[in-house]
């Protein structure tokens, strides 16, 4: 297993600080410049494998926003993949089968360009665009893969006194993040007939979103459905102290939908109950996402990273369903952010424990615009998946935001 030394012995991270200098005097981010250079390192060591996969990667994206006018703006965006040092790992598309997979191969492509209009009541923005909702759990950019998810798409917002504010997509084409060079154009882009609506409604005490989202996929039929649910978010703060008692409760329902040749109809449910201050706080959770038997809950479109364990143990939910309890401790102090998180996976509708996994990270602000961050997973089977240990080493530079709903 790697360590955090191997850094050192790559210039990249001296590269890097010295190229944010020269980026950051081009001008001020206001100006409309957009820049992301990320440099990572992944160590990938699991069962089944003689020898660990090494992965070293770099993802420069370059955008500029444009306002010609005060409620109009413009964006267009580029983004490349480099595989640094060699391709000492499976992209899924280089032939490497011997060795484990990082889903970041080389890839080159246009990852947003886009025509908005906005007066701070209606929002309406044409184009290819990133689309993040909620807890980017159903449709999300997934920025933590090098290349991104952006959709063709339509959007458009209206947003009220009363605290409210209601959302629509038309989503034409999804640019998924293996990337535009990927061999497979069935992996690389999915032909999309999908409406999303979100409606947010500012209470008394938290948040409810309440979502319908009908998709039409004409090149992954088994990834057509509609999903509906409710989503209640809050934190209220106990006394003076700094402490405070947040919440999520979620509940939704999915249904094969249009072309789909699979029937089925599965349930999603997401508890969460955390306490604490912002330099530590405690996380309890349980994300249940149900299954017959042949077909289970999917969320296809969304973070594969962000849930269920950082070593993507269960991309696909297994028919039986798949119920994640963990525990969680967060922290923040200064330029440091922290994490330490413990999933154990069972299936829904049998009595079976797929596995446990242990994810863990530490964040460090080296500047405003430069940060470097440590990521570590280790998952240990039961009855599903593989053993596994992760480690991913990432320093990033970024000026300005492409921004979004």
């Amino acid at each position: 297993m790697g360590s955090a030394g191997t850094l050192r012995k790559h210039p990249v991270s001296v590269g890097l600080a010295l190229l944010a200098n020269a980026v950051s005097a081009l001008g001020d981010p206001a100006d409309g410049l957009v820049a992301d250079l990320r440099y990572r390192w992944a160590h990938i060591d699991q069962a089944g494998y003689t020898k660990p996969a090494n992965a070293d990667t770099l993802r420069l994206s370059l955008g500029y926003l444009w306002k010609p006018a005060l409620e109009w703006s413009a964006y267009v965006e580029g983004t490349r993949v480099f595989a640094m040092f060699g391709e000492h790992y499976n992209t899924g598309a280089n032939g490497n089968t011997h060795l484990p997979s990082e889903g970041d191969p080389a890839s080159h492509e246009v990852s947003g360009a886009w025509l908005a209009y906005d007066n701070g009541t209606a929002i309406v923005r044409l184009g290819r665009q990133y689309v993040s909702l909620d807890n980017d759990r159903f449709f999300t950019p997934g920025l933590w893969r090098q290349n991104p998810q952006s959709f063709d798409a339509v959007a458009a917002a209206l947003k009220f006194d009363t605290g409210t504010t209601i959302k629509y997509f038309h989503l034409d084409e999804a640019q998924r993040s293996v990337g535009h060079d990927y061999p497979d154009p069935d992996q690389r882009e999915w032909q999309l007939d999908a409406n999303l609506i979100h409606l947010d409604q500012r209470l008394p005490l938290g948040n409810l979103a309440g979502y319908g989202y009908f998709v039409e996929n004409d090149t992954n039929a088994k990834y057509s459905w509609r999903t509906s649910g409710l989503r209640w978010t809050g934190r209220y703060a106990l006394g003076n102290s700094g402490a405070g008692l947040g919440w999520v409760v979620e509940g939704a329902r999915q249904v094969s939908w249009r072309n789909n040749p699979l029937r089925y109809r599965a349930n999603y449910h997401l508890l969460e109950l955390g306490y604490g201050y912002r330099w530590a706080s405690l996380k309890l959770g349980d994300e249940r996402l149900g299954g017959d038997g042949r077909n289970a809950f999917s969320s296809p479109y969304g973070s594969s990273h962000g849930f269920d364990g950082w070593t993507t143990q269960f991309k696909n939910t297994p028919p039986n369903g798949l119920e994640d309890r963990f525990i969680g401790l967060f922290g923040q102090s200064g330029r440091w952010n922290w994490s330490i998180t413990r999933h154990n996976f069972f299936a829904v509708r049998v009595d079976q424990r797929y596995g446990s996994e242990l994810n863990a990270l530490v964040n460090y602000a080296l500047r405003k615009d430069l940060g470097i961050e440590l990521d570590y997973a280790q998952y240990h089977r039961h009855a599903l998946g593989a053993n596994e240990r992760a480690l991913w080493a990432t320093l990033e530079f970024r000026i300005g935001k492409q921004g979004g709903y």
